[in-house]
């Protein structure tokens, strides 16, 4: 790989620019007045010097304009400068029509400071106007300037001024557009360092959940079907076992089998770059029965009611239902073993209400009754909850974890629910 050499400025080139010495000073003035726009008093303080400036200059030439005329006419084509930010189109016209009265009817009372005035009028045309009034006003400014020979009002003007402001005027508007190219180019190079930021965070996203997936898919993955696969052989190798027993392996390894392919779906959507997986269906609001029955042959009274309209939601409403619900069970299962379980469903017009409440057992079902309160701080902790309240809260949703007052423990979410586009539950 060669060794680039350095590029050779010619003489008059200026250091570190691709332009030569006088196009260089332009760009630094305009730089300069750009960030003296940017400032509040930038516009307000230019204003008022020009405009004094105007005042003292028009007091003493001797034009055809009366001086008292020459100075309010000086002060209309400096003074909304310091406006021009806020009301760009009428400061602009207020400075280019007192500016043309000098040009047609008193070129002699025109004073320094009103020239001033008038060639940054020209050059914020294209700088704060829209296309089409920026083209209008830099067609009327040529007009005026070509209305001058013809000497109204006794205003002699000989060609060679007139195309002096002719080019004054194209120069102007050559400099606006130059101040408007840059400040575009600088919203674009923001715009593009911008988008190489997101695109370099989505990677670093995307390097750290491929490498969680892996770590699942290594040892976690490894482990559950380990258990599957001692589960499903170990009524085989026990001699005698009895038949409650080899339905028990039989639901720990279908279990295990569950877990491993919720696993798979939960790798696929680390690895995919946007965060989904298409290839698996998601749990839906529908198989919350399916959910009940394999609680309920664990030992786990659970019981579903649902209220208002049944109808379709957004998919993500309906995978965070079904989390909901799905890690309450394991609480309960977990910390209140035999406890009754009331998992209730609210369908209203914009929302789905979700509640799940555990409190001791039916009378006569013996000492798998908790005690009072035994799991509520115990279901509270842990990360399952925690992780539920973050599901909830980026639907925009409340949710709601906690001792329910009479023994038990109650979970309870409103998500914004709106009926799915076309019906679709996916």
């Amino acid at each position: 790989m060669g060794v680039a050499s350095p590029r050779r400025r010619t003489p008059g080139q200026a250091a570190g620019s691709g332009t030569s010495w006088p196009g260089s000073l332009v760009e630094r003035a305009l730089a300069l007045v750009a960030a003296d726009y940017r400032r509040p008093t930038g516009p307000v303080v230019m204003a008022v010097a020009l405009g004094i400036a105007a005042v003292l200059g028009g007091g003493k030439t001797a034009g055809p304009l009366r001086p008292d005329l020459a100075i309010a006419l000086g002060l209309l084509a400096t003074l909304p400068i310091a406006v021009i930010r806020r009301f760009p189109a009428a400061a602009i016209g207020v400075m280019l029509a007192a500016s043309a009265v000098f040009v047609v009817f008193g070129r002699l009372s025109w004073s320094v400071a009103a020239v001033v005035g008038w060639l940054i009028a020209v050059a914020a045309c294209p700088v704060m106007l829209p296309r089409r009034q920026a083209i209008w006003a830099i067609v009327a400014a040529e007009a005026t300037v070509l209305l001058a020979p013809l000497g109204l009002g006794g205003n002699v003007t000989p060609w060679d001024a007139s195309a002096a402001e002719a080019l004054a005027v194209v120069a102007a508007w050559g400099a606006g557009e130059m101040l408007r190219a840059r400040r575009q180019s600088a919203i674009e190079y923001a715009a593009a360092a911008e988008q190489v930021r997101y695109l370099s965070e989505r990677d670093v996203v995307a390097r750290e959940r491929a490498g969680i997936a892996r770590e699942l898919h290594d040892v976690v993955a490894h482990h559950v079907s380990m258990i599957a696969v001692r589960a499903a052989t170990a009524p085989f190798a026990i001699a005698g076992l009895p038949g409650p027993g080899q339905a028990a392996f039989a639901e720990i390894a279908e279990e295990a089998r569950t877990a491993l392919t919720e696993l798979r779906v939960v790798l696929g959507v680390l690895r995919s770059p946007d965060g989904g997986s298409e290839a698996a269906p998601q749990p839906r609001i529908a198989d919350l029965d399916q959910l009940l029955s394999r609680v309920a042959s664990a030992g786990t009274d659970a019981e579903l009611t649902t209220a208002g309209q049944v109808r379709p939601l957004p998919g993500s409403v309906e995978l965070c239902c079904y989390r909901i619900v799905q890690e309450a069970l394991t609480n309960a299962g977990r910390h209140a073993p035999a406890s009754r379980v009331r998992v209730e469903l609210c369908y209203q017009p914009d929302a789905l209400s979700v509640r799940i409440g555990n409190g001791p057992p039916d009378r006569g079902t013996g000492s798998g009754q908790p005690r009072a309160g035994e799991h509520g701080p115990q279901a509270a902790s842990g990360f399952g909850l925690t992780g539920l309240r973050e599901r909830v809260a980026m639907l925009g949703g409340e949710f709601r974890a906690g001792p329910d007052g009479q023994g038990g423990f109650l979970v309870s979410a409103m998500l914004p629910a709106l009926t799915a586009p076309g019906g679709d539950r996916a």
